[in-house]
């Protein structure tokens, strides 16, 4: 097969300058020991760990602007996990018809995913997100948008992004985690969602403080997350052993909470997992289920305050591939009710959940990792190589 030149990649081993600082973990441990150590230490914790970031270097300017409500929308860009914490942010205050529009762009050609008006429009301000400043889509959004950088804030912990943006002198806000893992950066969108809340109110792009409600997560989670969750979620990965991992919800979950679902699933217990709109599913890739010869576990994830419609088409769709017939012996059903009474509790036990599914769907398998990401993308800082040969500099010092 004969594929269109495609431009150079970094060597997956290659050492970009100026990597951020980062947790030094135990490299004896398994990818699911690490995990199931965060999952029991410290993903509560993260909420309580808001102000762990730096404004030093945004600009007069830009603050200016914020305050005096310049800026009636913004459009976060970023890839990965650098996004993901996005999406969460964007559907909380969606879901609160704040006046102040979100909008995510997990690319860098914005020609063909975002309006125009939007773009250009003075009153959007434009967040570039890179935990770790080396993925090269955000760097290309940095140079393509360069007439937008009185109106851009960098979001990052430093590397080449960093650096341009103190070059250029465009306004950047630091990530400052005082333990952060390198090599899974999605362990911590509870602490980037609460230091973000901080950080705008910080910034006067929002006005309404929600630091308290945050503040309070770790102790709903005590009570919201039941026994009962913690044995749905083995049922879940029991049901997902050796199968393609269907997600469905509509869209204020699939845009949040199940784009990072799925990079659990995908990137800790490495299984197949896709996602869809619910409404979009059942009018298409439903399908694939009228007698699949390999087993999928199809994951219906339903707020309760869905309107008649949704809730009467998730009836029937659960009733069509759990009837008592030959066609549905490869197919398990499983409903995740989203019961709790705001938005951050909602999301964050069922994310809860998903992490835990995802433990033991982990340890059901215990593939070892093959660098994929980072090679795939093009980003040697999250490569295991390259963290190793920086430990092993600095012990030698």
């Amino acid at each position: 097969m004969v594929t269109a030149a495609q431009p150079a990649v970094p060597s997956s081993t290659a050492k970009p300058p100026s990597y951020p600082p980062h947790r030094k973990v135990n490299r004896m441990q398994s990818r699911m020991d690490r995990y199931q150590s965060f999952l029991v230490n410290e993903y509560r914790k993260g909420f309580l760990k808001p102000e762990e970031y730096s404004l030093d270097e945004v600009t007069d300017d830009l603050r200016l602007k914020m305050r005096s409500g310049k800026f009636k929308r913004v459009v976060f860009t970023g890839m990965g996990c650098s996004a993901i914490v996005s999406d969460v942010v964007a559907a909380f205050f969606n879901s609160m018809d704040s006046g102040l529009e979100f909008h995510v762009l997990n690319d860098y050609d914005h020609r063909y995913l975002m309006p125009r008006s939007v773009m250009e429009d003075e009153a959007t301000l434009i967040i570039v997100s890179s935990y770790s400043g080396h993925s090269n889509e955000p760097v290309h959004v940095f140079h393509n948008l360069a007439d937008a950088h009185d109106r851009m804030l960098l979001l990052t912990s430093g590397g080449r992004l960093g650096e341009l943006g103190r070059e250029a002198g465009v306004s950047i806000a630091r990530w400052e985690l005082s333990e952060p893992d390198r090599e899974y950066p999605l362990f911590h969108v509870g602490q980037y969602f609460a230091i973000l809340l901080d950080m705008f109110l910080g910034l006067g792009l929002i006005d309404e403080d929600h630091r308290e409600e945050v503040s309070r997560l770790p102790g709903h989670l005590d009570t919201d997350f039941t026994d009962t969750h913690r044995q749905l979620a083995r049922t879940l990965a029991e049901r997902s052993q050796d199968a393609n991992v269907i997600m469905l919800a509509s869209p204020k979950w699939h845009e949040s909470l199940l784009k990072l679902a799925k990079m659990h699933l995908n990137e800790i217990a490495m299984v197949p997992a896709a996602r869809n709109f619910f409404h979009e599913f059942c009018h298409s890739e439903v399908a694939t289920l009228s007698d699949p010869v390999r087993k999928h576990s199809v994951v219906i994830f339903e707020d309760d305050d869905e309107d008649a419609y949704t809730k009467a088409k998730t009836d029937n769709l659960v009733a069509l591939l759990t009837s008592d017939r030959p066609e549905n012996r490869n197919i398990e059903v499983t409903r995740v009710a989203l019961t709790e009474p705001t938005f951050m509790r909602k999301y964050f036990t069922a994310l809860e959940l998903v992490q835990y599914m995802t433990l033991d769907l982990g340890r059901a398998r215990e593939t070892a990792s093959r660098e994929l990401i980072s090679e795939a993308a093009g980003n040697p800082w999250y490569h295991g190589d390259t963290i190793r040969s920086e430990e092993a500099g600095r012990q030698d010092r």
